[in-house]
């Protein structure tokens, strides 16, 4: 039990128990005031009856005697009245049994009520003629006390109600500091340095937290010098600085890594323009102009393009190409009409110095070859320059074969694959560059088909993703890998899972994954999960949530792919992971150039001191490996080890 409920627990025990004889004290004086005012009340009767009597029985009319009883005994007020005459002879006795209507049983043998009677004398002059006993009948005060208990009960109630919210605010306001300790600590343990704001009036615990604040911000500090560093040299490798765009190497970079990477989509359009007479604009009419008109179509295609292009960079001096994903073929060329009509009133500006505009766009698959691709967008772009100024070209000559039918065939194969379990899993090993020895196995995945022939994810993940079945698919290779692991007498290997976005965002399977790993108990710590950076940067949040419940199972977290994506810096000091496998281009793309190097170092310094192992992806030889020994602390490639079936 926390601290704050057993504090809570005593406080409201007091309380309860002083407003429970509070009300217990309450309901006891309640009943000797109406004991009293019944004993009164029986008295003022007696009293009150004893005239009428003293006539009526002074001629010896009985009848009269009897009417004077009757008429005050039917108001139905009295339990009993007795007339006894000199010598205590009864002449007239009148008795109600006792009954108490709409009041509990257990109230009554609770908090009995004694009934006084009350005596007066019948005299007659200095003659007494007898005497006249009378006692009330309970039930009305009966019926007083429990609706005043019931009364007081409520407010008792209430008063403990806000007893209760005013020791819950007192708790907040004494407990808050040490909450904030607490999640500042969780905060850097998961490598983020955050400010604790509340400030306790405590001197012990504000030293604490001043302390602690301290230590944050100088870790913070340091982190932001080297993530700021790492943004620079970015931005030299892969930013156009004219036109805010990233650069031809950014766009081939990202387009190789769409086309075949882990995370690939369904279709696109690849959008291409060029602006024709650039070169006789800056002569004629200097650089100034004609960089101004770059900076123009960059502003403009991102505020036509925005929500839609994934890649937006210039590719050379007057061309500019834009990646369009999830994007059929007729809204990709709609949207390359509404740029070119965007970009109407910046060309004729410079039409006087012959600066015209032409705009491809052609529509791609993943798997497609970035060289076959980029010939087809060519030709597209010289299409529409022959067809005169200021046109647009769209060329659909591929087709695409994911077509209503298509789809449907598609899912019913991974549906079938799901229902009885058709999944081959490969492993490729990732080891440390010291000593090689394994740091874990990449799980990757299969489908068999109707004829048992393996389809690679690259062809079956683009159909799961659009029929949102990838948490389906990724349940089926968890539960292969948990079956592995459990295995049959041999040693359980250390297993690296890749994850979507999708399932990462799927509440259910979250928790379904929770519950599976905490089966596992310790031997969840052999298990990895990993989502690719693009995932991290789409949904901050849920990659959070879902790095830290893995982490609480006892299992690691890994990002994919980090480094190209311009958000990479983000999502490491954002979601902080266990360990990082760098893109492979970035390992040979730029190989040998001063500033591209010092960016990959950026990236790898940043990461080592977030104290997050890094894996060098696509080492192919031994003088790959030999190289990257004491810059990255694993590697993975297939000088390691090929996929191969487990």
């Amino acid at each position: 039990m926390t601290l704050r409920r057993q504090i809570l627990a005593v406080i409201s025990l007091v309380f309860l128990g002083i407003l429970a004889g509070l009300l217990v004290f309450s309901v006891r004086g309640t009943r000797d005031y109406l004991e009293q005012q019944l004993a009164s009340h029986a008295q003022d009767a007696a009293t009150a009856l004893s005239l009428p009597l003293a006539q009526s029985m002074g001629r010896d009319d009985m009848v009269l005697v009897e009417l004077n009883v009757a008429s005050v005994f039917d108001r139905g007020f009295f339990k009993r009245i007795v007339v006894t005459d000199a010598k205590g002879k009864v002449l007239v006795e009148r008795e109600l049994p006792e009954k108490v209507a709409e009041v509990p049983q257990w109230f009554t043998r609770a908090f009995p009520l004694a009934s006084p009677g009350g005596e007066a004398f019948v005299s007659s002059g200095w003659r007494q003629l007898g005497k006249v006993i009378v006692q009330s009948q309970p039930e009305y005060a009966y019926q007083y006390l429990w609706k005043s208990a019931r009364e007081v009960a409520l407010w008792v109630f209430l008063a403990y109600l806000v007893a209760l919210f005013l020791s819950h605010l007192l708790l907040q306001i004494i407990l808050n500091p040490l909450y904030a300790i607490e999640r500042s600590a969780r905060a850097i343990q998961e490598r983020r340095f955050e400010q604790i704001v509340t400030q306790p009036a405590a001197r012990e615990l504000a030293r604490v937290v001043r302390a602690m604040n301290d230590m944050a911000r100088r870790i913070a500090e340091i982190l932001d010098a080297e993530t700021a560093k790492v943004e620079g040299f970015r931005k030299q490798v892969l930013h156009d600085e004219l036109t805010g765009l990233d650069n031809r190497r950014s766009f081939d970079l990202h387009l190789g890594e769409l086309l075949s990477g882990p995370e690939p989509h369904i279709h696109g359009v690849l959008v291409g323009l060029e602006l024709n007479g650039l070169k006789d604009l800056n002569t004629g009419g200097g650089y100034l102009r004609g960089n101004a008109l770059l900076q123009s179509v960059a502003r403009i295609s991102a505020e036509v393009l925005q929500g839609h292009a994934r890649i937006s960079a210039r590719l050379s001096g007057a061309s500019f190409g834009f990646v369009l994903v999830d994007v059929g073929f007729e809204e990709g060329r709609h949207l390359a009409h509404q740029l070119l009509a965007g970009l109407h009133e910046v060309l004729a500006d410079v039409e006087d110095a012959g600066v015209s505009c032409s705009v491809g766009a052609v529509p791609f698959n993943p798997g497609e070859q970035k060289s076959h691709l980029m010939a087809r967008l060519d030709l597209a772009i010289e299409a529409a320059r022959q067809q005169g100024r200021n046109s647009v070209f769209a060329s659909n000559h591929l087709g695409t074969d994911l077509d209503a039918l298509g789809s449907e065939r598609w899912r019913a194969l991974i549906q079938h694959a799901l229902n009885d379990n058709r999944w081959r899993l490969l492993a490729q090993p990732v080891v440390f560059l010291d000593d090689r020895r394994l740091l874990h196995q990449e799980l990757m995945v299969r489908l068999l088909d109707e004829h048992n022939g393996l389809v690679p994810a690259a062809s079956f993940v683009p159909m799961a993703m659009r029929h949102k079945l990838m948490p389906e698919v990724d349940r089926a290779v968890v539960l292969l890998a948990v079956a592995r692991l459990r295995g049959h007498g041999a040693p359980a290997m250390p297993m690296a899972i890749n994850v979507s976005l999708q399932s990462v965002r799927q509440r259910s399977f979250v928790d379904w994954l929770r519950g599976v790993l905490r089966e596992q108990g310790q031997q969840a710590k052999l298990l990895s999960f990993e989502l690719t950076c693009f995932g991290c940067s789409q949904d901050i949040e849920a990659a959070r949530a879902f790095a830290s419940m893995v982490r609480e199972q006892g299992a690691r977290f890994g990002i994919d792919r980090l480094g190209l994506d311009a958000l990479s810096t983000r999502v490491l000091r954002q979601v902080p992971p266990d360990y990082v496998k760098l893109d492979s281009a970035l390992i040979h793309e730029v190989e040998g150039e001063e500033v591209s190097g010092d960016w990959v170092n950026a990236i790898a310094a940043l990461a080592r001191s977030m104290d997050v192992q890094i894996v060098a992806q696509g080492i192919e030889s031994e003088m790959d490996a030999q190289r990257l020994v004491g810059i990255y602390d694993a590697g993975q490639g297939y000088f390691f080890g090929k996929p191969e079936p487990v």
